[in-house]
This record gives structure tokens, sequence and C-alpha cells, in this order.
């Protein structure tokens, strides 16, 4: 008499406590989840366009200019923006929060 035996008298959950059954997930799909392989497309993708933007380029900036790769100044656009984003929320949450403490 093994683990996966439902001769006992728990009504089969040591069949669900050792992996007796198997049950397929809910829409019967196998293979790998769609999640991963979006994600794995989207960093081949990005890898392709930083690989292929090495062209140089001259940045004019406020205060000087740069003479870079096209990759690099696409990737400081992007960390830019970020800061500049995080910045803003970190702004605007204290406003709405200072706001409400005003009306209480």
């Amino acid at each position: 008499m093994g683990p996966n035996d439902n001769s006992g008298g728990d009504n089969g959950t040591d069949r669900a406590k050792f992996g007796g059954e198997h049950h397929p997930t809910s829409l019967g799909h196998r293979g790998p989840n769609l999640a991963v392989v979006v994600a794995v497309l989207v960093a081949a993708f990005c890898f392709i366009f930083f690989i292929k933007n090495g062209g140089e380029t001259n940045i004019k900036f406020v205060f000087f200019n740069k003479t870079t790769t096209m990759r690099w100044a696409i990737l400081m656009a992007i960390v830019l923006g970020i800061v500049i984003d995080r910045l803003l929320s970190i702004w605007w949450h204290h406003r709405r929060r200072k706001s409400r403490e005003e009306r209480d």
C-alpha cells in the first residue's frame, strides 16, 4: 500500500498531498507560458535594437555638447525619463497627501 493508494479513510487527501493526481492547466495548454515567450521576444528585440543603433550622433544639451553612439543616447533618454517620472510621481503623491491633511 503506497502513498497514492486511496484505500484509506481520508477520501483522497493522500493523493492530493503526494501528487497522485495531475491536472492540466485550466485551459489544457501545455508548453511555455505566454508571458515568458513575450518577455523573451521583447528582450531579443531590445538587444537587436541596441546593437543596430551604433552610429555616432552629436547631443546638444543646454550646457554642453557630446558625441556618442545612438544606443547610449537612447539609453540615457530612457533613464532620464524614468528619473523624471519618479520625481514627478513623488511630488504628486506628496501634494495630494498634504491636501488631504489640510482638509481633515
